[in-house]
């Protein structure tokens, strides 16, 4: 079209009143909380604009308000590559990023009394003149919500218009054809027409053998881990391998090793996760309602340089209790290795009391070696210790040992958030899984009183001193929520350091295995320190994870995240170490 034809169109359709003088494009702000403000700009999208909370880093920001924290490298994208977060600061999170339920409130904030159904995206036209300080227009809904004001012509033809003219109160319907993919139903709108509303990744339906979510396979994905380890938490290759069989007869799949991309998988209801349960799932309910409460405790306690704190090591296993042990890499020689590692540096950089429940031998040597010699000399540091000869007996006097010092370290610094526990551990996992992972206190079912008999036992000084341990509702809902702050922060300051985490929910509260009832670990169950974290530094059953940790790079790396993501906790700084030679080594 020449120019002065198209400025003839143009100034038509301003007679029409469908393009605004100014050719602003439509805003929509709501006020969310304190900290966010949902955002539409018709040229720009939907996006919150988020004020992060106290010591909060990229990662737990995704997780919060994302749903996974693998979202973050879309958070960097979407603020001009920034991935330090700074107080006072707002950052973008744009609708690709929002996890379905925060998407569906920020939605009904800008655009109340919309709808959307199978015919498409039900539109209100507001009463009154929105934020542009113009009226509504049919150009400026198709502006909005298909983004080329040219298409008010399928609007017009889609709503049975005589004319361009709208009406305050008037519902145009906006095709799902030529919608935004925002607002598509696909994508997470609201007030869906099914009982049952969609995740931003599954669908749902029934047949005759009950409910089940539905994930359409993407190039490159397996069965495996794409849909059995992310979807229903299992990780053992022992309850990965049969679970994927038996998903794959329920879709129809021949052969798990060719399955078309798009093909609809069936996952059964009974093993999903709780947090892929359709949102009418009274499991799903449950698991939202825990999290809300959660969010309600997190650290508020500050120390510079960790003065005045006390950091209670665990190394996992130990003696006669060699752990994971794949071709020939015992886990027990090489977390306690990261453990004494992690002491060093934190009496060494910081003014943190650093307490250790084993010790093998009479001191704390670190062996400088890659590959460690085995040794079973490993005890539990009670009173007397206890030599490990039987693994449930090691990590029982653990626990108890560890209440023991929190009891007294407590009445010395006088506040139970000053003292933290970190186990530290290697997985066995499905070998197509690496990375890091942290297990924190999950609210599963525990007795109201628990502790051990037998002369093993009541031989220990502390055991004697409290037999038995008991926790109110709130103190583990409390506990698990100061635990995820500092699980968070572990595992933000793994990724900064470049070190590998588990691609799906790298922070648990729960161990699930295919036919039993999912528990939470000893060391983590009837532990009374109230902050206390299970951290799987990588995956022993993965190639490249057992070849990292058997160098001394690798496992110093990760002795300086354990640290850093301490010092995360409790807001100050990072712990610098090491030269960026010897760390782009340990990657």
């Amino acid at each position: 079209m020449a120019t002065s034809s198209c400025h003839a169109a143009i100034a038509c359709l301003l007679g029409l009143g469908l393009v605004p003088a100014d050719a602003q494009a439509e805003k929509r702000r709501a006020t969310i909380d304190s900290e966010t403000v949902a955002t539409y700009v018709a040229d720009s999208g939907l996006f919150l604009e988020v004020l992060p909370r106290p010591r909060e880093g990229l990662l737990s920001l995704a997780e919060r308000l994302c749903g996974s924290s693998d979202r973050a490298p879309e958070l960097v994208r979407a603020n001009d590559g920034s991935d330090r977060l700074l107080r006072g600061i707002r950052y973008r999170i744009p609708s690709t990023c929002l996890s379905l339920d925060r998407r569906i409130e920020v939605l009904e904030l800008l655009f109340p009394g919309d709808a959307s159904d199978e015919d498409g995206w039900r539109h209100q036209v507001p009463a009154k003149v929105e934020e542009t300080g113009r009226p509504a227009t049919l150009w400026s809904i198709a502006e909005t919500f298909t983004g080329r004001g040219a298409n008010y012509v399928h609007l017009r033809t889609a709503n049975k218009l005589s004319d361009e003219t709208v009406e305050p109160g008037q519902t145009i319907v906006i095709p799902e054809a030529i919608l935004l993919p925002v607002f598509r139903r696909g994508t997470g709108s609201v007030r869906l027409v099914s009982s049952r509303r969609r995740s931003a990744e599954l669908d749902y339906g029934r047949d005759g053998q009950g409910d089940y979510a539905i994930y359409r396979l993407r190039s490159g994905e397996a069965l495996y881990t794409s849909v059995v380890v992310r979807f229903t938490g299992r990780l053992f290759a022992a309850d990965v391998n049969p679970l994927a069989g038996e998903i794959a007869e329920r879709s129809g799949i021949a052969d798990v090793t060719d399955i078309p991309v798009g093909y609809e998988v069936k996952i059964p209801f009974e093993y999903l996760s709780p947090e892929y349960l359709p949102w009418d799932h009274p499991d799903r309910q449950r698991y939202e309602a825990n999290r809300d409460e959660l969010l309600r405790y997190e650290n508020t306690v500050e120390a510079l340089d960790l003065q005045d704190v006390v950091v209670v090591l665990d190394a996992g296993h130990g003696g006669r209790d060699v752990g994971a042990s794949t071709h020939g890499v015992w886990e027990s020689l090489y977390v306690y290795d990261i453990m004494l590692r992690t002491k060093r540096l934190l009496e060494q950089r910081t003014a943190a009391r650093v307490l250790t429940t084993t010790r093998d031998g009479g001191s704390y040597e670190i062996v400088d070696r890659d590959v460690l010699p085995y040794s079973k000399g490993h005890r539990v540091l009670t009173d007397p210790p206890y030599s490990i000869e039987q693994a449930k007996i090691g990590t029982n006097l653990r626990w108890y040992l560890a209440n023991d010092i929190f009891r007294r370290e407590r009445a010395r610094v006088g506040d139970a958030k000053r003292i933290v526990y970190v186990s530290i551990h290697a997985d066995s996992l499905h070998p197509q899984v690496r990375g890091a992972m942290v297990y924190v206190p999950g609210l599963l079912p525990i007795p109201n009183s628990y502790g051990k008999s037998g002369t093993v036992y009541t031989s220990r000084a502390e055991v004697r001193a409290q037999p038995r341990v008991s926790f109110s509702r709130r103190e583990r809902v409390e506990s698990e929520g100061l635990s995820r702050d500092l699980a968070q922060h572990i595992i933000e300051s793994f990724a900064r350091g470049g070190l590998a985490i588990h691609p799906n929910k790298p922070v648990r509260d729960r161990i699930v295995r295919r036919r039993g009832t999912p528990w939470v670990p000893a060391v983590l169950r009837y532990n009374e320190i109230p902050t206390k974290v299970l951290v799987e530094v990588c995956n022993l059953s993965n190639k490249e994870d057992r070849r990292l940790i058997q160098t001394r790079a690798y496992r110093e790396r990760v002795a300086e995240s354990l640290a850093d993501g301490l010092l995360g906790y409790f807001g100050h700084g990072r712990l610098q170490t090491m030269d960026s030679k010897v760390a782009e080594s340990a990657r």
